[in-house]
């Protein structure tokens, strides 16, 4: 589950040592001195008792008004968790405060909007971690519930740490009510409840997500990372994990580890080999805990194995939200030139304008309506349009990581993108994708995409936050004015082709093994807003149309006419080709050395010629696209000779 939140609310994005708007709200981050006060946190769970809660131990991040005011905030105990504490009793809720507060109060709801279920009044309290004891024990149903806390505070009360939870992350304030913070990068809220389990031992795994694909070659030994979050009342030293290859018989390992009650960890599980090259589909559930019956054992993940004899290079496409309204995005522009420099080769970026927010000249509306469903904030961004990496653009806030998951997974195919304009009036671009993919597939669903960018823009105002510094330094932005006037814009999505989901096939629909895909497209740039065709490039993105996910992408930039020989930036001169009564005739005013190629770029015939006509014999060439090249430069196609 995801929220999308409002424009202005939705432009802060995990940022450093800064006070951001959010909406009437304001976030502040303190990296270097978290709060936390000796002997108010105990993380460990007490005889016959644990802390339920989404948050880490310290206090690192402060939400407010930026000035007095009152606001709330609550974790939910989902059904799938209730369950397993149906019938046991909420004693304590500790809540983590940065700042001194006054009327603070601790409450439980069957609903954010709902009447209050259980309560304490505590008045006064301080910065740090104040527990409060209920007067009357609150008995945990099976459904769903919130646990918060009311608190006024001078400008910042709210103590978010950890990671964002979308249970863990609801926000009030008299402005806005409630909303979820999740995706902001803030973490989840401080807010811990004590359950007494009353002797029992509840033993409930939760899994959360596998290694999304497992890459290996015939007979290799394989294994896969599963993610857990331990919801149990006592630490997880083992699991018993069962997978399932297709329909084949499950299998069982039993798997040491150690993971903390309420915390998230991983451990690897070993899958048997596999002899025959294919896709295999692995299902995993836990459905043991401490050699005990996990509550979590119907639970399913799922993940792809693939079975390759032929690697390929992969190539990661970053699709960026950003807007020249929102006054966080220069964030994102210089995070971009970041992973740019860092990764010239294997990183790919696309920055997509937005207008639904604000006014933007540079928007494409089909691409912009449909990358704003992959974000929860400008500047937001999606790795391979994988929902799961869903990242800030800046490298330290979650670029770097999402890339880096992403560049390790082996592509199921390689792409080669060629192209040029298609004349020298550069009236349009002509581009070949080659596709090979390393499987024989029968049922394949896949498409391919063209992304036309623009580098170099200028002429349109930016939005600048950091401007003046107090932001913090941002690329030299905090050295800039507030609009920037000046703003040069790199890597803007100029059009999408044919659509943001793909050409309708443009892939067949059988695919054999490390046989080439050839797939030609021209993109006409009469009707296409282009400042300067000089700094323009050409993405091409393999799409599995089944996931909506990119399988692999490249890049090319466009300066010159299309030669599929691999010539480009060529130049005309007086010269003709033409065919008559079964001759190729080659005709040119000066002295030149001609080549004749396949369209694949295979060169079949070369000789000096004089001043005047010549001919050559059609019968000594294939049938088909022919390209003839002069030394001076001149490239003619001849077809169907």
């Amino acid at each position: 589950m995801k929220q999308k939140l409002l424009a202005i609310l939705i432009c802060l994005w995990g940022i450093s040592n800064i006070n951001a708007q959010f909406n009437t709200l304001s976030v502040k981050e303190f990296s270097a001195s978290p709060v936390k006060t000796d002997g108010q946190f105990r993380a460990a769970t007490a005889d016959g008792a644990l802390y339920f809660g989404y948050c880490d131990d310290n206090i690192t991040q402060a939400v407010g008004m930026g000035q007095p005011a009152t606001l709330s905030a609550a974790i939910c105990m989902p059904t799938s968790i209730s369950g397993a504490y149906a019938g046991k009793t909420i004693t304590k809720i500790r809540i983590g405060l940065w700042e001194n507060c006054t009327s603070v109060s601790v409450w439980i709801r069957n609903s954010l909007t709902g009447a209050v279920v259980a309560s304490q009044m505590i008045g006064s309290a301080s910065k740090g971690w104040t527990e409060a004891t209920l007067s009357t024990p609150f008995t945990i149903p099976s459904n769903e519930f919130y646990i918060g806390y009311t608190a006024t505070g001078s400008a910042y009360q709210i103590g978010f740490s950890g990671s964002d939870a979308y249970d863990g992350c609801w926000l009030w304030d008299s402005a806005d009510g409630w909303i979820n913070t999740y995706g902001s990068g803030w973490g989840s809220m401080c807010i811990q409840a004590l359950i007494d389990t009353q002797g029992a031992t509840v033993l409930a795994l939760s899994p959360q997500s596998l290694t999304n694909t497992v890459q290996g070659s015939p007979n290799q030994s394989l294994s896969v990372q599963a993610a857990v979050t331990n919801y149990s009342s006592v630490d997880v030293t083992s699991v018993k994990a069962v997978y399932q290859i297709n329909n084949q018989a499950a299998v069982e390992q039993t798997i040491t580890t150690s993971i903390t009650t309420m915390k998230t960890g991983t451990f690897i599980i070993p899958i048997n080999a596999i002899a025959a090259k294919g896709i295999y589909q692995l299902s995993v559930k836990i459905t043991e805990v401490n050699g005990q019956a996990n509550y979590f054992a119907n639970t399913v993940l799922n993940s792809e194995i693939r079975i390759l004899t032929q690697p390929f290079s992969r190539k990661v496409v970053m699709e960026e939200g950003t807007g020249a309204w929102c006054g966080w995005c220069p964030r994102g522009a210089v995070g971009m030139a970041m992973m740019k420099e860092k990764y010239p080769d294997t990183f790919i970026g696309i920055a997509v304008h937005d207008k639904t927010n604000g006014p933007d000249p540079m928007a494409v509306t089909e691409y912009d309506n449909f990358i704003v469903s992959f974000i929860s904030g400008f500047p937001g961004a999606v790795i391979d349009r994988k929902t799961y990496l869903e990242c800030n653009p800046y490298p330290d806030y979650g670029a770097e990581y999402c890339y880096q998951y992403e560049i390790s997974q082996t592509p199921l195919a390689g792409i080669k993108l060629t192209g040029g304009f298609t004349d020298a009036n550069k009236t349009a671009i002509t581009l070949k994708a080659v596709t090979t993919f390393g499987l024989t597939i029968d049922n394949a669903n896949f498409k391919l995409v063209y992304v036309l960018i623009e580098n170099g823009v200028t002429g349109y105002t930016q939005a600048n936050f950091y401007s003046g510094g107090s932001s913090g330094a941002m690329g030299g932005y905090e050295s800039k004015p507030n609009p920037i006037t000046d703003m040069v814009f790199n890597d803007v999505a100029r059009g999408i082709y044919s659509a943001p989901t793909g050409i309708a096939g443009s892939i067949p629909a059988s695919v054999t093994e490390m046989t080439p895909i050839e797939h030609t497209y021209t993109i006409n740039l009469s009707n296409v807003s282009i400042q300067n065709k000089n700094q323009l490039e050409v993405v091409v993105m393999l799409l599995n149309a089944t996931t909506g996910e990119i399988e692999n992408a490249d890049k090319i930039e466009i300066s010159g006419v299309y030669d599929p020989t691999g010539i480009v930036g060529t130049k005309t001169v007086a010269a003709n080709v033409y065919e008559s009564a079964g001759n190729l005739y080659i005709e040119s005013g000066v002295s030149e050395t001609f080549s004749i190629y396949t369209a694949s770029g295979v060169k079949i015939y070369q000789s000096e010629k004089t001043p005047g006509a010549t001919s050559v014999s059609c019968d000594r060439f294939p049938k088909g696209l022919l390209i003839v090249k002069g030394n001076s430069g001149w490239v003619k196609k001849v077809e169907n000779h």
